[in-house]
């Protein structure tokens, strides 16, 4: 029962353990007797049966580490730690080479190739040629993100307007906080509980805010008496956050915090690109995915702030890719050492 020493019986001990029960307390001698009490023996332990199932579940929810999805939001609401929520991308709409004032409304509709539609924001007029419209994703979560340039499409045509433009900084969508990540920032609390601002304490307020997942704090960061906090997510190919991210971070803290808000800097690490140049056998497509994202997963846990990339294990991750049977590693020679405001990140892939 949830791990414990204590062994359910089954259905059939609990009928087993009733038959007898009642038999040897009850004169059964009679058949028609003793096929009633056979009966009353099996109610009986299905009855049981459902109590101590309900006792297993009740013991497997009683602590976050094992329990469900609807339980572990009532042990984060006693340690005030809520799920975070998805939020929706936001950015512009732009055209480039337009008549001058020409206005896109508020609440003008916006979509995508994929029939993914977004909002404009505020009223926007074209000036310089340029109209530079602010949008929001009508849905949350990351399928909102989309690369500069891609093409976007006004719903209702506007004189004078083409309706085609293109996307133009739109980011900041994340999803709803993944379970297993929400359930470590709970088990996170009963641990370390932010009191008065000690460096644990800016790194559980900096993970409460969505599309951080990693930070690091630095005591005297800019000076004597202020504090830096580095912020980053678990994205294995890019995970430092956008300027939006490290914004709301900061204001999240803030309130929080006992540094006056002059003296706390919050920033994205920088990142350190590490480039490859791999001998490998098989040599194919398939083998060489396989040991792209080996790596990536090799720097997202060894590529850390003031970390060092020892080549062993460099070597260990392209090892254990799918598929890789013997490979050289050609390039990097040496171990590599991250600094204090760093993150790794997969840089450029040479196959020799």
């Amino acid at each position: 029962m949830a791990d414990s020493e204590f062994q359910r019986p089954t259905l059939a001990e609990n009928i087993s353990m009733l038959r007898t029960d009642l038999f040897s307390r009850l004169d059964v001698s009679d058949t028609i007797r003793r096929m009633d009490e056979d009966v009353r023996a099996k109610v009986y332990a299905a009855a049981l049966h459902t109590v101590y199932g309900y006792i297993d579940y009740l013991a497997l929810n009683m602590l976050p580490d094992k329990c469900d999805e609807a339980w572990l939001e009532r042990h984060a609401a006693m340690k005030r730690c809520p799920r975070k929520q998805p939020t929706a991308s936001a950015g512009f709409m732009r055209w480039d080479g337009v008549t001058n004032g020409i206005t896109i409304k508020a609440e003008a509709v916006i979509q995508r190739d994929d029939l993914i539609q977004y909002t404009a924001t505020a009223d926007a007029t074209s000036a310089g040629g340029v109209l530079r419209v602010p949008v929001v994703c009508s849905v949350t979560g990351r399928v909102g993100e989309i690369d500069d340039g891609v093409a976007l499409y006004l719903v209702t045509p506007v004189n004078g307007l083409p309706s085609a433009g293109v996307a133009d900084s739109i980011a900041g969508g994340f999803d709803i906080e993944d379970l297993e990540t929400w359930r470590a920032r709970v088990l996170e609390r009963y641990y370390w509980t932010p009191l008065g601002g000690a460096d644990g304490d800016y790194i559980v307020w900096a993970k409460e805010v969505p599309g951080i997942t990693r930070a690091w704090t630095y005591r005297h960061w800019m000076g004597a008496g202020t504090v830096g906090v580095m912020v980053a997510n678990d994205d294995p190919v890019n995970p430092i956050p956008d300027a939006a991210t490290v914004a709301a971070a900061k204001a999240h803290i803030t309130p929080l915090a006992p540094v006056a808000g002059a003296d706390l800097y919050t920033f994205a690490p920088v990142a350190h690109s590490v480039d490859f140049r791999i001998r490998l056998t098989p040599d194919t497509v398939e083998v060489r995915a396989a040991v792209t994202a080996e790596l990536r997963s090799f720097l997202l846990r060894d590529g850390y702030p003031e970390g060092e990339l020892d080549i062993s294990r460099m070597n260990e991750a392209i090892s254990i890719a799918t598929g890789e049977h013997s490979h050289v590693l050609v390039t990097p020679t040496a171990n590599i050492t991250i600094a204090k405001n760093e993150l790794a990140i997969l840089g450029a892939l040479t196959w020799t």
